[in-house]
């Protein structure tokens, strides 16, 4: 317990609910220090978004709670999440054209065709688990056609990325049947490059074409840079909408008077899904190394130290969102720290957007009566990674 607040990302109590913490930080230490990790700790929304915008804080040391907290050593080849101005841009130059609103709006066609053809038999069986059965595989596909890896794999490639994720009761850090999963992950992406490499297709416009095209900082991508990369979209490609469509159905389960309007007037949908973005947000924490020093409401951080965003906290701070606690479909914030913010933005904003979007309108007009088991509704135990993963759906 450090000046009678007893945070600690990896505790327990903070790992199966954190909001009474994030609450206690916002209101009595914003900028909290750690000893035990040499690391601060920004709970607010304004300091948050300040901060990732400040060129005293470097991400190439690392950005996961592992490498900023843990002192783990960051991948040795560059990794658009883990670089800097200018390196960062040029980089994420590689996969933006993919990303842009009109080239993300080009895909609803498909996406929403593969949505219904996974949704129809899960609806006419009568139950079936929203996160596992719907959203999570709807989400790998996707990710997996933008990267170009065999659709075949992309379930097992996905499992991979979760395994690695899984976390138990007093666990710090990675175990060794997290590093398994996560060295088999790396091993087949590099040998799927490979693979293209002896036979590129000059038009195609996948992620693993792009990079093996691509010249970046003067000279082409190596390997390991392309597996960084891979590896770094299928995280945030496949992990971040399965959580908030199981979220956002969990949430709308538990206030019947929303889903009624949701039902009713689907050009709700948007805002609900950015609501369960804001309210409930996937990515918990990511954070940076301080190179300057810098003061933040009279806490001094040194070269060295170790500083984290706290996401969840800042996208709950009252301060920033009227009665903030409370999940509201018809909130339209100026600003979230939904996807991050500066050079380090999610780059699949609008892909997000879609895919929410289309999974909550789809299952809102196939079953407007679904149920939910509440008691049967399970979040995912980690100090990365936040929502539901296990949300069985009944009486549809």
């Amino acid at each position: 317990m450090t000046n009678g607040i007893a945070y600690d990302p990896f505790s327990d109590d903070v790992m199966r609910d954190p909001w009474p913490f994030y609450a206690e930080l916002r209101s009595d230490a914003p900028v909290f220090y750690l000893e035990k990790y040499d690391t601060w700790f920004l709970s607010r929304f304004e300091d948050i978004r300040e901060s990732t915008v400040n060129d005293v804080f470097t991400a190439e040391r690392g950005v996961t709670p592992e490498m900023v907290l843990l002192k783990a050593d960051p991948p040795p080849d560059p990794v658009f999440s883990m670089l800097d101005l200018p390196r960062a841009r040029e980089y994420r130059r590689v996969f933006a054209p993919r990303y842009s609103k009109r080239a993300t709006a080009e895909l609803e066609t498909s996406l929403r065709a593969r949505t219904r053809s996974i949704l129809a038999p899960l609806v006419e069986a009568g139950s079936f688990d929203a996160y596992r059965d719907f959203a999570n595989p709807i989400a790998a596909y996707t990710i997996a056609d933008l990267i170009g890896l065999p659709e075949d794999e992309a379930l097992t490639l996905r499992g991979q990325v979760e395994t690695f994720f899984t976390r138990a009761p007093g666990q710090i850090g990675t175990t060794p049947e997290n590093d398994e999963a996560r060295l088999a992950l790396l091993t087949r992406v590099a040998g799927i490059i490979h693979e293209r490499s002896q036979s590129p297709d000059e038009g195609a416009t996948d992620h693993i074409s792009a990079m093996l095209r691509a010249e970046v900082e003067g000279e082409k991508m190596s390997l390991p840079a392309m597996v960084a990369a891979v590896f770094t979209l299928l995280v945030t490609g496949a992990e971040v909408v399965p959580f908030s469509v199981a979220n956002t159905l969990y949430y709308l389960t538990k206030d019947r008077d929303q889903r009624r309007e949701l039902v009713a007037d689907p050009s709700l949908i948007p805002g609900a899904f950015a609501e369960s973005l804001r309210y409930d947000q996937p990515t918990n924490l990511l954070g940076r190394t301080v190179k300057d020093p810098v003061e933040i409401r009279g806490q001094k951080l040194e070269p060295g130290q170790g500083v984290m965003f706290l996401w969840a906290s800042g996208n709950r701070d009252e301060a920033e969102f009227p009665e903030a606690n409370r999940f509201d479909i018809h909130r339209r914030p100026k600003r979230t720290l939904s996807y991050g913010h500066g050079a380090h933005k999610c780059i699949g904003e609008h892909l997000g957007n879609l895919e929410g979007r289309v999974m909550l309108e789809e299952i809102l007009a196939a079953a407007p009566d679904f149920e939910i088991d509440l008691d049967g509704a399970e979040r995912v135990y980690s100090e990365f990674l936040h929502g539901y993963h296990k949300m069985p759906v009944e009486r549809v």
